[in-house]
């Protein structure tokens, strides 16, 4: 399908697919009365948050300018610190959470090199994609509150990876769903074509 697509069209269904798989599972999420009705708006937009950076990423990587990644992952800190609540900016300091979430956002787009460039197998990639997520999730909220001095209870961590698991499966699930419309580049195998043959003897 993403084949038969114009490479623009390929891109731009890319960054919008997802947003809307993210919106259509949190209105399913309010109907069913896990979301409250009016903030499954708000929760696909901060969702988005952690959707269109990668997307962007995977688009540049793509096109061989990987290197805007540092630009990008600075766009997505600020996006996202600023979408933070007031109660969550009073109990971290504003330089751990630049850090934080800028190192976040890097590690994040370390895993979507690996992941949808590196390994084969749709699926496989997904699912690498998922458990780096999560991964970088937990160990990034664990790096904030040991900067702030927060002590960790075993409680926090579980909510912290579990948190982390509902997330990246979610942006894991729009982000497969954006790249059945994008073309990934072929992975070249790194066997040999031609193998020699021994001379006889």
């Amino acid at each position: 399908m993403q084949s038969k697509l114009h490479p623009l069209l390929q891109s731009l269904a890319l960054l919008v697919v997802p947003c809307l798989v993210l919106l259509i599972i949190n209105y399913i999420f309010s109907v069913t009365g896990r979301v409250e009705n009016s903030a499954y708006l708000t929760a696909s937009l901060k969702m988005s948050i952690f959707v269109i950076p990668n997307a962007f990423y995977i688009i540049l990587y793509k096109y061989k300018l990987g290197y805007l990644g540092f630009l990008v992952a600075l766009l997505a800190t600020f996006s996202a610190v600023n979408s933070l609540a007031t109660n969550q900016l009073a109990l971290f300091s504003t330089f751990s959470l630049y850090l934080i979430n800028f190192i976040y956002f890097l590690f994040l787009m370390g895993i979507i090199y690996i992941a949808y460039f590196v390994v084969n197998g749709f699926k496989l990639k997904n699912i690498i994609f998922i458990i780096g997520g999560v991964i970088v999730h937990t160990f990034s909220f664990i790096g904030l509150f040991s900067i702030n001095k927060i002590p960790l209870e075993r409680v926090i961590i579980r909510d912290i990876i579990f948190r982390g698991f509902n997330l990246y499966l979610m942006v894991g699930l729009a982000i497969a769903i954006g790249l059945l419309f994008f073309e990934l580049p072929k992975q070249v195998d790194s066997y040999p074509s031609d193998i020699e043959e021994d001379d006889d003897l």
